[in-house]
């Protein structure tokens, strides 16, 4: 078939039924996934409180995503379409409501947005800590929590260690450029009834407030993801609270606490003291332009 034969209404129509079909076709997939959905429940009980998340799982399928994907569609459209089903049919498994400080402004609520859809319900609270705290009193919800210079030490509740909050995940998960919602942040919920080992190990510690430390760190693979310096950026060597991610590399969360912390004071003379696990998440997919 010709050019001119597709721009005649004729060949516009075909195209356009075509389209209908595809339309059709996804629609009948969505019912049938959500029948399936219905058998999980049954054999994996994931009705249950807090049963139903899956960090792994749905970082295996946002890996898929990217490695089949092909032509001229963003990207990030497509993610957010399966970041829409996901959360939805996770949210049909076992109800869960996403808590977000408002004092973190839109840009927070357009990530959490983004991530996990407009069926889940949302609740907002006035900070960070009122998320976290909502988030304790349950055993399904989750948090989403801004990274970077944070006004309190709002990590302080998290403990990975024992029956608390902890973070699991981080936004955003595809990293492409000039994406339109970008804002980094953390997802925190209870305990998970099947946790699997993460990628990247999230600890809290003092350590200095000075940027150019927090530089020579992520220069090395330690980054600093959130940080509260009360008494300004350039005082002693543990004069602010910090949030760290380290790639775990197959090692115990203990191995990479001891190693990050000598090899930071040995190479560079920067403290990191009471180190203690927080978290974990798998690793962020971080794709170059081509």
């Amino acid at each position: 078939m010709s050019l001119n034969d597709l721009s005649s209404p004729r060949g516009l129509s075909d195209l356009r039924s075509k389209i209908d079909a595809i339309d059709a076709e996804l629609h009948k997939l969505l019912i049938e996934r959500s029948e399936i959905i219905d058998q999980l429940i049954s054999v994996k009980r994931t009705d249950e409180p807090g049963a139903a998340f899956r960090p792994a799982r749905e970082a295996s399928m946002m890996h898929a995503l990217v490695d089949r994907h092909r032509g001229h569609l963003p990207l990030v459209t497509v993610e957010h379409v399966w970041r829409e089903i996901i959360s939805t049919f996770t949210w049909l498994q076992a109800p869960y409501t996403v808590h977000v400080a408002t004092g973190d402004a839109a840009e927070t609520r357009d990530v959490a947005r983004f991530y996990f859809g407009f069926t889940v319900p949302f609740e907002t609270v006035d900070q960070a800590a009122d998320a976290i705290a909502a988030v304790s009193r349950t055993t399904s919800d989750l948090a989403v929590i801004r990274l970077g210079e944070a006004p309190t030490p709002w990590w302080a509740p998290l403990d990975a260690d024992a029956p608390a909050p902890r973070i699991i995940g981080r936004l955003p998960f595809i990293g492409v450029e000039q994406r339109p919602v970008s804002t980094p942040a953390v997802v925190v919920s209870m305990p998970l009834k099947d946790p699997v080992a993460p990628e990247v190990v999230v600890f809290a510690c003092r350590g200095p407030a000075d940027t150019s430390a927090h530089r020579w760190l992520r220069n090395r693979g330690v980054e600093v993801i959130a940080w509260h310096a009360p008494w300004g950026r350039h005082t002693g060597a543990i004069g602010a609270d910090l949030v760290v991610a380290v790639p775990a590399e197959n090692r115990d969360p203990a191995t990479v606490a001891a190693a990050t912390a000598d090899k930071a004071r040995d190479d560079a003379g920067i403290i990191l003291a009471d180190v203690r696990l927080i978290g974990g998440y798998a690793a962020p997919i971080e794709l170059r332009a081509r």
